[in-house]
């Protein structure tokens, strides 16, 4: 069942190259005139973000996002030269190392710019590009229509510092029917004319997520910034209508055990699901501890020789019971999938997150560390 080559491994999430490279330039074509900045932050959503950064600048990608300067130190230690955004705010302290790595941050109010200013100046540096985060409704980071005044007059006397360009987070863009993306959408374009007004050209304007990118042409401005759909996964369901796009991971493992037990026998943690006849037990060498989440008891299913096998009892830490009664060709040793294809039948991420009472952004993000990632094209 061609797990030879990580045997080693308990849990294996399964990187199909070629499948990223095919949506990247998918989603592209929506968008012929801006260009692709893909978000590789939280490890590339769990993906392994050296990896998935290395692959799409083969494609012609010259800009990446990522949240934290960590994440970014990463790429920069891989070799990736292309550009990467600090999309998720800093700490004053952080500033020198944004400069030093020649990050391009999002300044998202008066103290963030006059930090990155100093840490500019400090070692001589002109013209360091910034990009002004924008609040037009998320209420999240970012600075608001009120505090714009303010932000300008810092950007005025930021002398080392160059507004490359500007952007904001649209709230609703998954939902076509809400007037909130319209009314940010004006916002947005409010501020960068009156930052235009005050002398600055931010060239390089950005709004678009992945669900905006695909639904929403009015949002493409110089850059889109696809994050989900990147990995295969529409954000939501008319995104799939509208392009084709292939999941990147398979989260798999293997049968450890496999035990038959007599009707009456409960089974894991507080013996939660207790067997109603003779049942064939398997045993799986995964639990939440891998990002196989503890809700999975309640619904969940896998696919062992491209059969479904139901989830039985609590999800341990380390361990994951299935009922084997219906595939009793399987044995210890084989494959088991957790979310991907196998056999004709499929399980998408976004079934195991309703199961999970979750979305599968989270699915993708909590994929645990000690899940061997590995990559095939």
């Amino acid at each position: 069942m061609h797990m030879v080559e990580h045997s080693q491994h308990r849990a294996v999430a399964e990187i199909d190259l070629s499948a990223l490279k095919a949506n990247y330039h998918a989603l592209a074509a929506l968008a012929p005139d801006s260009a692709m900045m893909v978000v590789v932050k939280a490890d590339a959503y769990g993906h392994g973000a050296p990896s998935v950064a290395g692959a799409l600048a083969q494609e012609g990608c010259k800009h990446f996002g990522v949240a934290t300067i960590t994440e970014a130190r990463e790429l920069r230690a891989a070799g990736r030269r292309e550009r990467i955004y600090l999309l998720g705010g800093f700490f004053p302290e952080a500033a020198p190392e944004i400069v030093d790595l020649e990050l391009t941050p999002f300044v998202f109010d008066r103290s963030s710019i006059h930090t990155i200013n100093a840490a500019a100046a400090a070692i001589g540096r002109n013209h360091f590009p910034v990009h002004l985060k924008l609040d037009t409704g998320a209420t999240r980071l970012g600075v608001t229509g009120a505090e714009l005044e303010g932000a300008i007059a810092e950007l005025r006397d930021a002398r080392s510092l160059l507004l490359e360009g500007a952007s904001t987070l649209l709230a609703s863009a998954h939902d076509l029917a809400s007037p909130v993306t319209d009314r940010q959408l004006a916002q947005f374009d409010a501020a960068i004319s009156r930052l235009e007004a005050a002398g600055f050209a931010p060239n390089l304007t950005h709004v678009a997520n992945s669900a905006a990118l695909v639904l929403r042409r009015d949002t493409h401005r110089q850059l889109v910034r696809p994050g989900l759909a990147i990995y295969g996964l529409p954000p939501v369901a008319a995104v799939q209508e509208r392009v084709a796009l292939r999941p990147a991971m398979t989260f798999k493992t293997r049968i450890l055990q496999i035990k038959q037990v007599a009707a009456g026998t409960g089974v894991s943690y507080g013996h939660t699901f207790v067997t109603q006849r003779p049942t064939t037990i398997g045993v799986l060498a995964v639990g939440y501890a891998d990002g196989y989440r503890r809700g999975l008891q309640n619904g969940g299913e896998v696919l062992i020789r491209g059969h479904r096998a139901p989830v039985i009892g609590a999800v341990c830490m380390d361990f994951t019971m299935v009922n084997l009664t219906e595939i009793p060709q399987a044995r210890a040793g084989d494959e088991v999938v957790l979310w991907g294809e196998s056999g004709g039948d499929q399980i998408s991420v976004n079934e195991v997150a309703r199961l999970a009472q979750t979305i599968s952004y989270e699915m993708l993000c909590t994929v645990g560390r000690r899940v061997k990632r590995v990559y095939k094209e």
